[in-house]
């Protein structure tokens, strides 16, 4: 009974190599709304699998090493892999498999229930944001592929700003929660894995500009395509707005603890 929780909650709270199952969920959601939803939703499960059946707390004080190795293997490997990706679909599930294997991290830490649940949402709100992006990127102009058509902020300004943004939320940048959430992480590393976790960073930078180089840059070659809605852009500047406003917050209550 054990290994069957093990092996749902490494599915839904992705570690290598059961995240394949969570990326495949993910692909089989039907829209982009759905899939949004789903990277919402499906890591909160997990969590709460492992909450509630006291399997969280069976590890112990101290996070094992295999735990430990198996985390930044599993963010590493998919940071890797969003790096060498121009479809910006693909490219939002590689990062928040990333993002949210970290949570493993918070082992031997003793967190609140909601912090846990808090550290969760920080990596799958970009994400979802993403996936709607990329949606609305593929209505417009057939694909999420960046690279059938290149340059697309001169004939989309208004959504290249928000999916510029939003990649930045995905990849930790500082005032967006995930940045405060990785400090987070960082305190339940010993020095000699700082390494690993700066690793993962340094592919978080790599990736973030391939993806903004390939939607900014160049010179472009599709059809004439509408931009996002007014409202669509003010709803999306908000939620980003907001998603910032949290991550000052929560980055004001780490440094005063």
């Amino acid at each position: 009974m054990d290994i069957i929780i093990w092996i749902i909650a490494g599915a839904l709270l992705p570690w290598f190599p059961f995240s394949w199952i969570f990326n495949r969920l993910l692909v089989s959601a039907p829209g982009a709304w759905a899939r949004a939803l789903t990277v919402i939703v499906l890591p909160q499960l997990g969590l709460l699998l492992l909450l509630k059946s006291g399997a969280w707390y069976v590890l112990g004080q101290e996070m094992p090493t295999a735990l430990r190795a198996l985390a930044l293997f599993t963010a590493i490997f998919y940071a890797y892999r969003a790096a060498g990706t121009r479809d910006v679909q693909i490219w939002a599930r590689f990062m928040a498999t990333s993002g949210l294997t970290l949570t493993w991290l918070l082992v031997g830490l003793l967190p609140q229930h909601w912090d846990m649940q808090l550290f969760v949402l920080a990596w799958s709100i970009p994400a979802a944001l993403m996936l709607i992006w990329a949606g609305v990127l593929t209505k417009k102009t057939g694909a999420s592929y960046l690279g059938l058509s290149g340059g697309f902020a001169r004939v989309l300004p208004r959504l290249s700003v928000l999916i510029s943004l939003t990649a930045l939320a995905a990849t930790a940048t500082p005032i967006f929660p995930n940045f405060f959430a990785l400090l987070q992480a960082m305190e339940s590393l010993p020095i000699i894995w700082m390494p690993l976790l700066l690793l993962v960073l340094l592919l978080w930078g790599w990736t973030v500009g391939r993806l903004l180089q390939d939607l900014l840059f160049g010179i472009y070659h599709g059809d004439a395509v509408h931009d996002l809605s007014v409202a669509g852009t003010w709803l999306g500047g908000l939620t980003l707005g907001v998603f910032a406003l949290v991550g000052i917050f929560w980055g004001g209550i780490w440094i005063i603890n």
